[in-house]
């Protein structure tokens, strides 16, 4: 378990921003999709870390600067997301959404930045929906090589409460997560600002 001192702060996360962002700006011209994810917005960026403690340190230090939108069990651990009040700056993009993992007591986690999520705006919202879009937005890219490279997943999460679906597709690049998915997570668990 991680000392209470050693656990990452707020200040900490926003300080790895810069960096996060030269990763997913390096994953992005990896794929070769840079142009177009400039045009996309990213909804939320997911934070990791290895265990409950942190999690539990972190969540306190987050509803000082945003609100708990959503907070219930998807895949069989609990997600938080929050709405922060300031958006969160990555290069062209600028996000209000953070999620919180609890993590999976199987898995282990670098802690920080893990992951974003990009709207495929006018996808259905369905996974055919959303495989429909990307293919249609990334015309270069390949589903069997991405599958073969990078980690290529689809996924539905299911939680109790969401007010849509949230089919999904998901990359790794280069240890940066990489998600596409038709609606916002906002709107996904029913918050309205």
């Amino acid at each position: 378990m991680t000392n209470h001192t050693n656990q990452i702060s707020w200040v900490a996360l926003q300080g790895n921003i810069e960096p996060f962002t030269r990763k997913l700006f390096s994953a992005l011209t990896e794929l070769g999709i840079l142009e177009q994810c400039q045009k996309l917005s990213i909804d939320h960026i997911c934070v990791r870390l290895e265990d409950v403690a942190s999690v539990d340190h972190l969540k306190q230090q987050l509803v000082k600067v945003g609100q708990i939108i959503s907070s219930i069990p998807v895949n069989g651990r609990e997600i938080i997301i929050f709405q922060l009040s300031q958006a969160l700056d990555l290069g062209p993009w600028h996000t209000y959404g953070v999620e919180l993992p609890y993590p999976k007591s199987s898995h282990s986690y670098a802690d920080g930045w893990e992951h974003v999520e990009f709207v495929l705006a006018g996808a259905e919202n369905t996974m055919n929906g959303v495989r429909q879009a990307f293919k249609n937005t990334f015309l270069k890219l390949d589903k069997d090589q991405l599958a073969a490279e990078y980690a290529y997943r689809e996924d539905e999460p299911q939680a109790a409460g969401d007010q849509t679906p949230n089919p999904t597709i998901s990359l790794k690049v280069n240890g940066i997560g990489l998600k596409f998915h038709a609606r916002p997570i906002q709107a996904v668990v029913g918050f309205q600002a």
